[in-house]
């Protein structure tokens, strides 16, 4: 009776090891990346960029199409996610769930041509996007290094 207790805290033990050690392992292959990280990376500083200096001159009708092309690099980045590993790849999509928010709310003020609920937005969006900078940043380091 004693040896088959032994036997399940050792097999309940290597389990759990089992588990834990799978959860450092990759949600898929680091070398089938088709858009490096660094280039995603630059595509949003750049997008990020002209959407502040529209922002920061007024230029509320410039705004919708820069939010498009802020998506764009956002959907391309999760589509490079199965490249991360999982806890990136899922701050990854939080990450990317709430600038997606941040952007939908910047279009309707844009729309409405108010520019201090605009501009707060994009004080919200502000972290978020250098959140996902980091992210790319470490996926980069992380790839190159396999």
């Amino acid at each position: 009776m004693k040896a088959l207790r032994i036997r399940r805290a050792w097999r309940l033990a290597l389990i759990s090891v089992a588990l834990l050690l799978s959860s450092c392992q990759w949600a898929g292959d680091a070398k089938s990346v088709h858009v490096s990280f660094a280039a995603l990376k630059s595509q949003l500083d750049d997008v990020n960029a002209r959407l502040a200096s529209a922002i920061q001159n007024g230029e509320s009708d410039r705004v919708a199409g820069l939010d498009k092309e802020l998506n764009t690099v956002l959907d391309a980045a999760m589509s490079q996610s199965s490249a991360m590993n999982i806890l990136d790849r899922e701050h990854l999509s939080i990450s990317v769930a709430t600038a997606r928010r941040c952007i939908t709310d910047m279009d309707r003020y844009a729309q409405s041509g108010d520019m201090d609920l605009l501009r707060a937005q994009a004080q919200q969006l502000a972290p978020t996007v250098t959140e996902i900078q980091e992210l790319l940043d470490r996926a980069e380091r992380t790839t190159k290094a396999t």
